[in-house]
């Protein structure tokens, strides 16, 4: 008998993604707009066709967000294809950015 856990899919792949997002921030970019970036989580829609990946500064201006944002965004097709190698995906999701409020 299988049972239905609530950890589903779209739950691991948002994890997996976290994790290959936050080292590949640390270790592999050296873009000066994501300094002090700490990737807080990833959320994925159910049909894995969009990850949300949310991150924090400790620096509260609003254009040092913006820049991070801007970052992100331009490593957007670097954080792809590291997706798509690691879990040899077909189709990656688009990745939106938005500051973690909380």
């Amino acid at each position: 008998m299988t049972r239905n856990l609530p950890y589903d899919r779209a739950q691991r792949v948002a994890d997996e993604i976290h994790h290959l997002i936050a080292a590949a921030c640390y270790n592999e970019l050296s873009d000066p707009r994501l300094k002090g970036l700490e990737i807080t989580h990833v959320m994925m829609t159910k049909d894995l066709q969009i990850a949300r990946v949310y991150f924090y500064s400790k620096d509260s201006d609003e254009t040092v967000r913006e820049r991070m944002k801007q970052g992100l965004e331009s490593a957007s097709g670097f954080f792809k294809k590291l997706v798509g190698r690691e879990l040899k995906w077909r189709y990656m999701p688009e990745m939106e950015y938005f500051f973690d409020e909380s």
